[in-house]
Order: C-alpha cells, then sequence, then structure tokens
C-alpha cells in the first residue's frame, strides 16, 4: 500500500479551499451528503479537525483562536505540522485513537476528500481531486473498515457503488455516502 504524503494532503487542501471559495452566499444553509449538516456545519468540522490535528501534531492545547480561524488558516497549519521533522513516525492522539503520524495523515486527507465531496455535491462543484490519491485512500480505508468496530464507525454503512463509478464516488459511498443531488 502506498503511503499519503503531505504534498497529497497540500493538493486536497487547494483543491478543498476553491470549493470553500466558490460557496455562493445562499448555499451556506443548503443540506449535504452528510446527514444533519449543512454546507456551514461541514466547513466547521472541516476546521475543526484539523485544529485537531494540528494541536496532535504540536503537542500544543487547541485554543478558542484556532478554532475560529478560518479554513485556510487552520488547513496551512495543518500541512506545516505533518511537515515539522519527525512528525509522521511519532504516535498521535486523535478522535480516532492512538495512532502513528502517517495514519494520521492517511485519515486527514480521506476525511477531506470525503468532505470535499460533500461540498461539491451541496453546492454543485467539481471536486478536482486527482483520481491517484482518491484510489490510495481507497486502498488504504479497505482495511481499516475490516477492522473497525461497528459501533466504533463515524459514518453511515456503506452503500454498494458501481464498479465502473468515479474513484471519489467509490470513496464517499464507501464511508456511507448516497447519491445526492443539489437542492434535494
Amino acid at each position: 500500500m502506498s503511503t499519503a504524503t503531505v504534498d497529497q494532503l497540500a493538493g486536497a487542501i487547494a483543491h478543498i479551499g476553491q470549493l470553500i471559495a466558490g460557496i455562493k452566499p445562499d448555499q451556506w444553509g443548503d443540506p449535504t451528503p452528510c446527514a444533519g449538516w449543512d454546507v456551514q456545519a461541514l466547513v466547521s468540522h472541516l476546521v475543526l479537525g484539523n485544529a485537531i490535528d494540528t494541536s496532535a501534531l504540536t503537542a500544543r492545547p487547541m485554543t478558542f483562536r484556532a478554532l475560529q480561524a478560518g479554513f485556510d488558516e487552520s488547513a496551512g497549519e495543518l500541512v506545516a505540522a505533518f511537515r515539522a521533522p519527525g512528525a509522521l513516525d511519532r504516535t498521535l492522539e486523535i478522535p480516532f485513537g492512538r495512532v502513528p503520524g502517517v495514519v494520521a495523515l492517511h485519515l486527514r486527507l480521506t476525511e477531506l476528500l470525503v468532505h470535499g465531496w460533500d461540498l461539491s455535491q451541496a453546492t454543485g462543484q467539481p471536486a478536482g481531486f486527482a483520481d491517484d490519491v482518491v484510489e490510495q485512500a481507497l486502498t488504504h480505508t479497505a482495511p481499516m473498515l475490516t477492522a473497525m468496530p461497528d459501533g466504533r464507525r463515524p459514518f453511515d454503512a456503506p452503500v454498494k457503488a458501481a464498479a465502473s463509478a468515479p474513484a471519489l464516488d467509490r470513496l464517499a459511498f464507501r464511508l456511507g455516502r448516497r447519491p445526492f443531488s443539489v437542492g434535494r
């Protein structure tokens, strides 16, 4: 299995930044494929996730300021923290549990890809993620999902996707997303 890289994370973050910049003022309250979350709540979740992982990587407590940060600021801090010497070799405490830094990187990248899919679906924008990065995330999630107890899954049960479906759809469906239409 290939290993996620910080450059892949930075690329996914750049695409999500473009998606966020493309959100129209009247779309912030629109529903997303992430049940119960509108566009604003989903973007807030992305900022929170960035802040949590940055805190774990830097061993600095999360601050109220970090929670108020916009996506670009929190994403920049996250990438810098993952680029720090030894970050990928350390064991980190994240909401998923104690994991090596490289696993935390895979998890964060996968979450960003899937929530990027959520944002693209909710706002009618193309996601724009590299297929090879998404395929890598698909490969990485398969054994993790098999090992994860049902009660610990932070998402819905997988949805069957056609083998011919785009890689990002297959990843999103594997993590419990369902087909979604804008303005549903």
